[in-house]
């Protein structure tokens, strides 16, 4: 689902790109990052953690979004980087091989997808074993969930249960799993592990 004017606002501000980079580096040191090397970044939007990836990280970097108003702009902007590059793509729908990627990345997107288990379906198909599945988002409370599952249809409705739960069920498991409460929705940064196969 496309965001609205105002939030693009929002998320194409230097001050999220920040938000976001701080959750990496917050995160990061719980890894071995030596072998990731291939990235996707699902729901990039103007690319902004995506470079800072490359450029930080030395890592090869595939940004999508499904707006394309977005990725004109991730494409005008940051040019000149070989190891990143940009695609107007869907998350439930992946045009990428399977065990593609050494990492993906998840930022504030999956509250966005209605199909949310389909797109976790793809992460799965295109992580390498033991590939690192980064998420940052939204999770429902039980209670908000049953009262605004009869009205809500386009947006992703899930608890923390019901995505590690799904995840688990794939043999991707939390190794490692942090929260914070902006707003009245908590926000979890998690990393995730996908089995050796």
């Amino acid at each position: 689902m496309k965001m609205g004017d105002l939030e693009k606002r929002l998320v194409n501000s230097k001050r999220h790109a920040q938000a976001n980079v701080k959750v990496i580096e917050r995160l990061f040191p719980y890894l071995d990052l030596k072998g990731i090397n291939n990235v996707l970044e699902i729901g990039c939007g103007i690319g902004m953690l995506s470079d800072y990836l490359s450029r930080s990280y030395d890592m090869k970097v595939v940004g999508i979004d499904v707006d394309a108003e977005q990725i004109e702009i991730a494409i005008k902007f940051l040019t000149g980087n070989n190891k990143l590059s940009f695609a107007v793509e869907s998350a439930t729908d992946l045009p990428f091989d399977n065990s593609a990627f050494d990492m993906v990345l998840s930022f504030k997107v999956l509250h966005h997808i209605g199909k949310w288990e389909t797109v976790l379906n793809e992460v799965n198909r295109v992580l390498k074993p033991k590939g690192i599945f980064v998420f940052s988002d939204f999770c429902y409370t039980p209670f908000l969930k049953r009262i605004l599952s009869p009205f809500v249809k386009n947006y992703g409705l899930y608890t923390l249960d019901d995505l590690i739960g799904y995840l688990t069920g794939m043999d991707i498991a939390v190794i490692h799993q942090e929260k914070s409460m902006p707003f009245i929705f908590p926000c979890h940064d998690i990393l995730f592990r996908k089995g050796s196969g």
